[in-house]
């Protein structure tokens, strides 16, 4: 196997690992959500500069160079990944418009 289709081998699995990891947190925050571990997203949020605080949806840290979002819950903040919180806001909005 040359060189390249090599490294376009393992581009590929890379590819194939994220969307994997992707669909795992996506079955994570539906289960969450369910379960009320995870309050529904709802309201404004700030963004800014990573803080190094733990993401509540994926529970990494988010470094200062990424983005983190801010949302003010009941009596704490909450913080998440830019990805996380889309991900997060796209449940919340799906599990609210089909509850209704």
């Amino acid at each position: 196997m040359s060189c390249e289709l090599r490294r376009r081998s393992r581009l590929g699995v890379m590819i194939d690992k994220s969307l994997g990891a992707a669909d795992d947190l996506r079955r994570q925050v539906r289960a969450r959500l369910s379960e009320g571990r995870l309050p529904f997203v709802d309201g404004v949020s700030k963004s800014h500069r990573g803080t190094g605080r733990p993401c509540i949806v994926c529970r990494r840290a988010i470094d200062p160079t990424e983005v983190e979002r801010e949302l003010d819950g009941v009596v704490v903040v909450l913080i998440a990944h830019e990805a996380c919180y889309a991900l997060w806001r796209e449940e919340s909005k799906t599990r609210r418009d089909s509850s209704i």
